[in-house]
């Protein structure tokens, strides 16, 4: 029960590693802009793709691997698409009012 746990959290922690990683790779192009709101969905994204894969059934060696990429794969595309519509929406100009102004 206990090494369940523990390996549950250190695959929920490389995941959220290899998101973390995915999001630093989408956003140092767009030089920082909605970084902090791309975050969570990253996150989430990595969490999520590399839960589905034991979930229908690949829980072997090859599952791991399987859900790494599969984090990997899940967390850019959800940051790419939270980045999307933060450009569609605008939702950077609904922030301008908090930022500081007298850079």
């Amino acid at each position: 029960m206990l090494v369940d746990v523990i390996f549950l959290i250190l695959f929920a922690a490389a995941w959220l590693l290899l998101s973390m990683l995915s999001w630093i790779a989408v956003s140092v192009p767009r030089r920082a802009r909605g970084a902090l709101w791309s975050a969570p969905f990253a996150a989430l994204g990595g969490v999520g793709g590399g839960a589905l894969v034991p979930i229908t059934g690949l829980d072997n060696e090859l599952g791991i691997g399987v859900s790494m990429i599969s984090a990997l794969v899940c967390s850019t595309a959800l940051c790419w698409l939270s980045l999307q519509v933060w450009d569609t929406f605008e939702i950077g100009a609904r922030f301008a009012r908090w930022a500081r102004r007298d850079r």
